[in-house]
């Protein structure tokens, strides 16, 4: 990692401690659900045989969470002004280190794509950052250039509301791989107008279900975090409980 302290860096994190303002955060309510990654291995074991696109586990996670997802729509709805807000859409966000701060790859409507289509799409949105070519980073930095009312304005013209800033640059639904470090699981911060996200931790080994016979199963560990003003938790663990069974049975 880059240790130098970036102007990008800068703009990051004001825009962070902007987004996390103690009076957006949300009542947050976390479930966790643990789920066998065998079968999800070995079909991408299959695809990348055959594929000129290097399949990751991620890419594979992110096609089975949108397929599913699509189901429960209020784990992509938004909450505004006291109001949920549902998503014609869903459109998964997902961070991206850089440095010393993270921008964003968003994919839209990731459950009618095949994971090549997903898998392509978020390495061209890792390129486009590496270019400088993020839109929400450069609208970021175009803003930091004013002040005064022509912030004000700006922010009028571009941004308009939260909700059109997670239709336009954002996404509506946050999936975070904790896996990249090494971490086996963790938890998500929300803040208005955001509902939900998930965590994925890393791949390991699941020493409760071994087999003498057998090679030792392999494990991740999700995490679901939500705000339990727009939904109950039977509804998030439902969507849990399903995402578990759709790869357990690839």
């Amino acid at each position: 990692m880059n240790t130098t302290f970036t102007e990008k860096d800068r703009i990051c994190r004001e825009f962070q401690m902007e987004k996390f303002d103690v009076k957006k955060i949300v009542p947050v309510v976390t479930m966790q659900i643990e789920m066998n990654v065998d079968r999800l291995l070995l079909e991408r074991q299959k695809i990348n045989a055959t594929s000129d696109v290097h399949v990751t586990v991620y890419s594979f996670l992110l096609k089975e969470i949108a397929s599913v997802l699509v189901k429960y729509p209020l784990l992509y709805s938004l909450y505004y002004k006291k109001k949920i807000i549902t998503s014609e859409r869903l459109i998964l966000n997902i961070p991206v280190s850089i440095d010393n701060h993270v921008e964003y790859v968003f994919i839209q409507n990731p459950e009618s794509k095949s994971v090549k289509e997903i898998t392509s799409e978020l390495q061209k949105g890792i390129l486009l950052i590496k270019q400088g070519k993020n839109t929400l980073m450069n609208a970021l930095m175009e803003m930091d250039k004013l002040n005064g009312l022509q912030t004000l304005l700006y922010k009028m013209r571009r941004f308009k509301n939260p909700c059109y800033f997670i239709e336009h640059f954002y996404g509506n639904f946050p999936v975070t791989n904790f896996g990249t470090f090494n971490v086996m699981q963790g938890t998500m911060v929300l803040s208005e107008p955001m509902v939900a996200g998930l965590v994925i931790g890393r791949i390991r080994p699941n020493a409760t279900q071994g087999n003498s016979q057998d090679k030792e199963p392999r494990c991740i560990t999700l995490s679901l975090a939500f705000d339990h003003r727009v939904m109950d938790g039977a509804y998030a663990g439902s969507f849990l409980y399903e995402l578990k069974k759709e790869v357990e049975q690839l």
